[in-house]
């Protein structure tokens, strides 16, 4: 099966033509019914204006489903996977998308091969936009070099970016939003500009970007000390170790480090924690001092601060909704 896409309102309209499937209008929405032979589901699009679209699917398939994407059209898109199982490959890239995760893209003139599995519920928001419409938010020419420079750093990539409650709070009102009509339409706008804002925040813009030459080499072995980084996480690796082992200079791997990542080293090894720390206190029951010990932290409110910085609230309070959630599930 195979798509184009030379505008961002095409994917919706091919897709209902691809699946055979049954359509409604609502107001500025489409609500897009899978065929029983297809699947079961709904894929929900609400046109905002020209240049801007969010999509809410919630479909389960027969059959994998597998279909080639052709972009002929500058696209920029935030996606939050509630939960489903998404392979991707092009220009000899690849990425897996499961349950709670954020991805960003922004592709051009590619060939994007996506596959679905079957039997596994595929519940996903996509926010598609066109640079413009971003671009459109810039307050004066620096904040729109800004803006250009963090584009080009996600240029040609599916990335994932940090998750938070705050993320999860604001894909969960739009899911669940109850207005109707062009209220519901203003409502998921300001939502969608409030997801972009956040991804902003979590993807550390304003500080993406930069003019230091990168050879292939240097790239070869900035992924070697990012895989390095994330497998040492608990007992994370020094600069100068790590650059030892890579064989690049502390320099170049500080500062390349940061401008193919949008990130520090430590900064990553951080985020590793943390996502290892949601780990210990979802499955494995631990406490805040255990858990904080359990991922290199020796100071109990080291770890605190660091938690509260990635996801937005303590680990106390978030401990207490994983109960509060168990409790609730234990009832129904």
């Amino acid at each position: 099966m195979a798509l184009t896409i030379t505008k961002i309102h095409d994917l919706f309209d091919q897709l209902t033509t691809l699946v055979d499937g049954h359509t409604e209008q609502h107001s500025w929405e489409q609500h897009l019914s899978i065929p029983s032979h297809i699947g079961t589901g709904k894929v929900i699009r609400t046109h905002i204006r020209p240049d801007m679209e969010i999509m809410l699917t919630d479909v389960t398939f027969e059959q994998d489903m597998k279909v080639h994407i052709s972009e002929a059209c500058q696209l920029f898109e935030l996606s939050y996977c509630i939960q489903g199982d998404i392979y991707c490959e092009w220009d000899g890239k690849k990425s897996y998308t499961e349950g709670q995760n954020g991805t960003v893209l922004f592709l051009e003139d590619v060939v994007v091969y996506e596959e679905k599995k079957a039997g596994i519920r595929n519940q996903l928001l996509e926010i598609r936009f066109t640079p413009e419409a971003l671009l459109h938010y810039a307050g004066d020419a620096f904040e729109k070099q800004q803006m250009e420079k963090w584009l080009r750093h996600h240029r040609g990539n599916i990335d994932r970016f940090p998750d938070s409650p705050a993320l999860q709070r604001c894909v969960s009102d739009m899911i669940h939003c109850k207005h109707q009509g062009s209220l519901k339409r203003l409502y998921m706008e300001g939502k969608a500009l409030e997801f972009i804002a956040l991804f902003g925040e979590s993807d550390s813009y304003g500080t993406v970007g930069g003019n230091m030459d990168l050879k292939r080499d240097d790239i070869t072995k900035l992924k070697q000390a990012h895989e390095l980084a994330q497998t040492h996480f608990e007992q994370p690796l020094s600069i100068r170790e790590l650059a030892k082992r890579v064989e690049i200079n502390e320099f170049k791997l500080k500062k390349g480090f940061r401008e193919l990542y949008g990130m520090t080293i430590f900064e990553l090894v951080r985020q590793k924690r943390m996502e290892k720390a949601l780990w210990y206190m979802e499955v494995e029951h631990l406490n805040v001092a255990e858990t904080a010990v359990s991922v290199g932290y020796s100071n109990a409110s080291n770890f605190t601060t660091n938690f509260r910085k990635q996801y937005g609230c303590n680990p106390g309070e978030y401990l207490k909704r994983i109960r509060q959630m168990e409790v609730e599930r234990n009832k129904l």
